[in-house]
């Protein structure tokens, strides 16, 4: 029998899953969804729930299920070409090409279109300017605090 959590670990792991279930999405994609869906609430709801609780669950049901340490380790068993195709893609999806990009376009829809309009070349600009000082900030960590 696997050793009793203490507190701190127990915590830790509440908000690793309630992270799993309520991402940043899933507190204004709803609304959204309910507004835009008119009179096809019921197929919208059940597609949200499959994407944002049943996927989250059977992520959790699998890794436990098969108790390995890493997705490669998980992913293993098929082949050890796949499980390395596999990993990589995941963590590729996972940072620099979606989330990573989200974030320069997020800030840019909610604090500049608004006040200078939608446009590509203000994007690729924001963007540019963003990941710049994102870049000095994170090779710098120690004067973040003088800057901010």
């Amino acid at each position: 029998m696997p050793p009793r959590l203490r507190p701190g670990q127990t915590l830790l792991l509440a908000s690793l899953v309630f992270g799993l279930f309520f991402g940043a999405g899933n507190l204004i994609f709803p609304a959204g969804l309910g507004r835009d869906a008119g009179t096809a609430v019921t197929p919208a709801t059940l597609g949200f729930l499959v994407t944002a609780v049943g996927l989250p669950v059977l992520g959790i049901v699998a890794s436990a299920v098969t108790g390995a340490r890493s997705v490669r380790e998980m992913t293993a068993p098929v082949s050890r070409r796949f499980a390395v195709a596999f990993t990589c893609l995941l963590y590729l999806t996972i940072g620099p090409l979606f989330a990573i990009p989200r974030t320069a376009t997020v800030s840019y829809e909610i604090g500049v279109a608004p006040l200078a309009g939608d446009g590509g070349l203000r994007l690729l600009g924001f963007t540019a300017a963003f990941f710049a000082v994102a870049a000095v900030a994170a090779f710098r960590p120690g004067r973040l605090m003088e800057w901010v």
